[in-house]
């Protein structure tokens, strides 16, 4: 006999999972901060390694920034974090919606990540389109919206107007923030 799958138990150990390997790495990186500030603190009080640790600290900075400036088809490489980050967003927001067409009457709320800190994310939430979905896309789905929510369709209901103001206002700031994230603004 199959057992019913329990999503929110899954979730819950996902959840608790998460939150001790988050504690982990905090602690790891909290010893690690100790550790580096008792080296700098005997480095800075012998003058000969003091000396010798700011002239290297010199030429690797002078390095880093020569690698940083460095291109690879048109990217700066020192950019890259902020590249690889918003590709893991994508990611991320994909296998939302993926994990949603399983069984869209579960209640994913409070698994989904916060629309305060990804807002491109709700964005694409109110044009009604998939996360990464393409730049072309997303206009043509903002203009059709625009043209079905536009106030002057609904001028003869003063209700209905009001709201076709806020829901043309809402689609409006969505289309700006995602045109803002691929950098059409």
């Amino acid at each position: 006999m199959a057992q019913k799958f329990d999503k929110e138990a899954l979730f819950s150990w996902l959840q608790a999972g998460s939150d001790k390997v988050g504690s982990g790495i905090e602690k790891g990186v909290l010893a690690a901060q100790k550790a580096a500030k008792k080296i700098n603190e005997k480095i800075e009080a012998n003058p000969t390694t003091k000396r010798i640790k700011d002239t290297v600290v010199t030429q690797k900075e002078k390095q880093a920034e020569k690698i940083k400036d460095t291109r690879i088809r048109g990217k700066r490489i020192g950019d890259l974090p902020f590249i690889a980050q918003k590709l893991a967003e994508r990611q991320l927001y994909k296998l939302i919606h993926r994990i949603r067409d399983v069984d869209p009457n579960f209640q994913w709320g409070p698994f989904m990540p916060d629309s305060e800190s990804l807002p491109v994310f709700e964005a694409f939430e109110t044009l009604g389109i998939p996360y990464g979905a393409p730049f072309e896309e997303v206009k043509k789905v903002y203009r059709n919206l625009l043209r079905e929510w536009h106030p002057d369709k609904h001028a003869s209901d003063p209700q209905k107007e009001k709201l076709a103001t806020l829901k043309t206002q809402e689609i409006t700031a969505a289309y700006e923030i995602i045109s803002k994230h691929y950098g059409m603004l």
